[in-house]
């Protein structure tokens, strides 16, 4: 441009110096002007978005604010319902204090009645006494034993009960008596004794505010479109609350004008506060951020005309003095290329100078013993024939992000392949990199290394580390088959030679019992003994068939889960369940050896890590597709256990029997409680 403007204009034809002066003027103008318009624009821009953001951070705010709320009001509610179990008498003793001390505490709570109540809905006390009498103390809805069943400190979602005429919610804690029996002590609230939680005179006019259940019904709610309480929220925020706990949207399906809705569930309760503001609430920024900015734009504009009729002041003066700054820095490209020259020739690498269209400026010897070019064949001329197609696209990425003044890559480096004279294609590694000049133009340096020793050296590691790999798996695979046959065959051994010698030791006892003096006493002390060693021996068999879990045959895996969960249920205490869906019978017995050990591996850390009492088995089946879930009721499990760097025994197990069948295994805890156990496989063709 410095160039262009420092050559003498010819004049057009009835044009004076002084119009060419203006015309330059006014592009000088817009020049100066634009910027100011695209500041201006994003200066409303950023001011927009600062305070939508800012009333967003408002509207969370509430929504937490009104979450504490509820989440301290259950708190509160459980920690004297705790204080009140204290006074509990011991069983069969009289209630009455304890009445009347419940009486009290629910005139203290500001609920409408407190209840304690058995596992199997039985009503021991009530405060205060219900209007319908003894009948109605019997009657309590089926939801507040559920503390009393479990045993954990929880709420009660809205529910129904014949005591009320609206719906009511429930704040529980677990009571243990001395005899081992869990109760449950409810505070019962009506809907209306949420509504000062929300606290409506301290949101801003057109907000909204509710408390929502868990089970998405509204509890409490402040007077708007929302919806009436005990009545179930709109399908928007129920997708939304669905899938996370917190955040905020926008939603044309609640209230008219469309509503922007923020919501947070409360850890203690699961009951989650809602606050929505009108979402043109959001917009009304926006003119008053046109209107403040509007006379800073003003002056902007004035500032620039004054600073046109200046340029034109001096403009002349400028133009004389920018041709005899070109004239030299003319000079100064000139032994700048030479010095450029004698670089370029003494470098080791192949580098290759090109313009901004891709042309080869110079090249060096280095560049000409690793393409075999001479310089007629490649100066003047593009580079692409210099790579393949592919990494000539990434070497004009590298090119355009140079021009841009970025570099690709943490080191700009770039790897692709190069073509040599003759066709030849060589894998190689590419950097691009300025030239600074004086004179303005932008050449740039392409540095071309051949790497096809060090690919080849790569390829060779690659491909003994895949070697050592599949080693390792097939070790892996014969490791768990020989585990197997072993564990076979001490159970073949334990089931045939221990149970026969208790058997015959039996069958001496008994004649032993027949050649005594005293046949009465004698005779019962050896049937006794007699029955001992049976239970021994039907011990040692059912150890074996833990050993042999599923036959050496295809088809015994469902069998052999089947006899495995009764025989769990009865020595551990616990209720087992089987469901299968699909056809099973045709799993080869390598395959159900390996299932049979994920379920009874499942089922022990069940039962031993989370004291669970009920565990489901799931077995489905979709042509060669097939899943196993074990799922339980405890306590869950510590996921940290599942990272592959320090798995317990147990896992690796079950995880190497999952490599084994091809498939994948997942452990994660319930939303409900408990843990989960997950495996999936393909069954091979050849066992199908």
């Amino acid at each position: 441009m410095m160039r262009a403007l420092s050559e003498p204009v010819p004049p057009a034809e009835g044009a004076q110096p002084g119009q060419r002066l203006r015309w330059l003027l006014l592009w000088l103008l817009l020049a100066f002007q634009l910027p100011a318009l695209l500041l201006f624009g994003v200066a409303i821009w950023l001011a927009m978005d600062s305070e939508q953001a800012a009333l967003g951070q408002r509207l969370m705010a509430q929504t937490v604010a009104l979450s504490h709320r509820v989440n301290a009001r259950a708190v509160t509610v459980q920690g004297a319902l705790q204080r009140l179990a204290q006074q509990l008498p011991s069983d069969g003793q009289d209630l009455r204090d304890f009445q009347r001390a419940a009486s009290a505490l629910a005139r203290d709570l500001d609920v409408d009645a407190i209840v304690l109540v058995r596992a199997n809905g039985q009503t021991l006390a009530h405060a205060p006494l219900p209007t319908g009498g003894a009948e109605a103390l019997r009657t309590v809805p089926p939801a507040f034993t559920e503390v009393a069943r479990t045993g954990r400190a929880d709420v009660v979602d809205a529910t129904t009960w014949s005591e009320r005429e609206g719906p009511v919610v429930g704040i529980g804690v677990p009571v243990a008596r001395a005899s081992g029996e869990t109760l449950a002590l409810q505070a019962v609230l009506e809907l209306p004794r949420l509504t000062p939680l929300l606290e409506a005179g301290l949101l801003p006019a057109h907000w909204q505010a509710a408390i929502v259940d868990n089970a998405g019904r509204y509890l409490a709610l402040t007077a708007g479109p929302l919806g009436p309480a005990g009545g179930p929220v709109e399908a928007a925020l129920q997708e939304r609350l669905a899938r996370e706990a917190f955040g905020t949207f926008r939603s044309a399906d609640i209230g008219d004008p469309p509503m922007t809705v923020s919501y947070w569930t409360a850890p203690a309760t699961h009951w989650t506060a809602v606050v929505a503001v009108p979402a043109r609430g959001f917009t009304l920024p926006a003119w008053r951020t046109v209107l403040t900015l509007g006379v800073p734009m003003g002056l902007v504009i004035a500032a620039g005309l004054a600073g046109a009729w200046l340029v034109r002041r001096r403009l002349t003066a400028a133009l004389n003095g920018m041709r005899a700054a070109t004239e030299a820095a003319e000079a100064g490209r000139r032994r700048g290329e030479q010095r450029l020259e004698g670089m370029l020739q003494a470098a080791p690498i192949a580098t290759l100078l090109i313009d901004e269209t891709h042309r080869v400026r110079s090249f060096n010897p280095a560049a000409r013993a690793l393409f075999g070019h001479a310089p007629e064949q490649i100066l003047g001329r593009s580079l692409e024939p210099l790579f393949t197609p592919l990494s000539w696209r990434d070497c004009q990425e590298d090119i355009a992000a140079v021009l841009r003044g970025t570099v690709r890559g943490p080191d700009g480096v770039t790897s692709g392949h190069c073509v040599r004279l003759g066709g030849d294609v060589f894998p190689a590694e590419f950097s691009v990199a300025p030239i600074p000049r004086a004179d303005g133009e932008r050449l740039l340096s392409v540095t071309v290394r051949d790497v096809t020793e060090r690919e080849e050296f790569q390829a060779s590691l690659l491909a003994a580390h895949h070697e050592v790999q599949e080693v390792s798996q097939r070790f892996e695979r014969m490791l768990l088959r020989e585990m197997d046959a072993r564990q076979e065959q001490i159970g073949r051994e334990l089931h045939d030679a221990v149970g026969s010698a208790v058997a015959g030791v039996s069958m001496l006892l008994e004649a032993a019992a027949a050649r005594r003096n005293d046949p009465a006493l004698v005779g019962a002390l050896l049937e006794k003994s007699r029955e001992q060693v049976q239970v021994v021996a039907e011990r040692l068999r059912q150890l074996s068939r833990g050993i042999v879990p599923a036959g050496s045959e295809a088809g015994a895996l469902h069998q052999a889960l089947e006899q495995y969960l009764l025989d769990a249920a009865e020595l551990m205490g616990i209720e087992c369940t089987l469901r299968t869906r699909g056809d099973f019978s045709d799993v080869g017995a390598e395959s159900a050896g390996h299932i049979y050990r994920v379920v009874q591996e499942a089922v022990t850390n069940a039962v031993r890590h989370g004291q669970a009492r009920r565990i489901a088995v799931h077995l489905a089946r979709a042509g060669a597709l097939c899943g196993l879930t074990v799922r339980d009721d405890g306590k869950g499990c510590d996921l940290s256990l599942v990272h592959p760097s320090h798995p317990g025994m147990g896992l690796k197990s079950m995880q190497a029997r999952a490599r084994a069948l091809q498939g994948r295994l997942a452990l994660r805890n319930r939303r409900s409680g408990g843990c989960e156990v997950v495996l999936r496989w393909s069954e091979p063709p050849e066992e199908l």
